[in-house]
C-alpha cells in the first residue's frame, strides 16, 4: 500500500481551468462586444502598439504567422480594425484600430476587470500573491524549456 500522498495534477488542471476561462470569456465578449478573448488582446496590442505590425500581435499572444493573419482578417472584416502598408517597407502591413475597435476595447475592460475579481473572490491578498508568482513561475519554466527543446538539434 503506498502511503505517499497523490501528487495534484496541475498540468491536466490547468488545462482544464484554460479552456473553462476562455470558454466563458468567449461567450461574454462574444454576446456584448462581437468578438472572442483572443480578438480582445489582439485590439489591445493594437492600442497599446498603433500602428503595429502583425509580429508584435504574434509575439504578445505567442501565436504562429498564420494563425495572426487569419485573426488579423476576421477583426479587419468585423470593423475593429484597418490595415495599411507599412511607410518604410511596402512589403510590410501597418495595423491600427478604426473607431469601432477602440469603443469594443473600451466596453471591455469593465468586462475583464470583472472577470478577474470573480476568479479571485474569496482568496485572501497573501493567497492571490501566491496563484501570481505560481502563474508567473509556469510561464518561465515553459517557456525555457520550449526554448532548450527548439535548441537541441534534432536526430537525422
Amino acid at each position: 500500500m503506498n502511503h505517499m500522498a497523490q501528487q495534484p495534477r496541475i498540468f491536466h488542471l490547468m488545462q482544464l481551468a484554460h479552456r473553462a476561462l476562455f470558454r466563458a470569456a468567449d461567450q461574454r465578449l462574444q454576446a456584448s462586444l462581437g468578438i472572442s478573448a483572443v480578438q480582445q488582446g489582439a485590439l489591445f496590442i493594437i492600442g497599446k502598439q498603433a500602428p503595429c505590425k502583425p509580429s508584435a500581435i504574434a509575439k504578445a499572444l505567442d501565436m504562429n504567422k498564420s494563425a495572426v493573419t487569419t485573426l488579423v482578417a476576421r477583426l479587419e472584416t468585423g470593423g475593429f480594425i484597418h490595415r495599411g502598408a507599412d511607410k518604410q517597407d511596402g512589403r510590410a502591413q501597418r495595423i491600427s484600430l478604426t473607431p469601432k475597435g477602440r469603443e469594443a476595447i473600451q466596453k471591455s475592460v469593465p468586462l475583464t476587470k470583472q472577470a478577474n475579481a470573480d476568479l479571485l473572490k474569496g482568496f485572501e491578498p497573501h493567497e492571490i500573491e501566491t496563484i501570481e508568482r505560481f502563474l508567473t513561475q509556469v510561464i518561465s519554466t515553459s517557456a525555457r524549456a520550449a526554448s532548450l527543446t527548439n535548441a537541441v538539434p534534432s536526430p537525422k
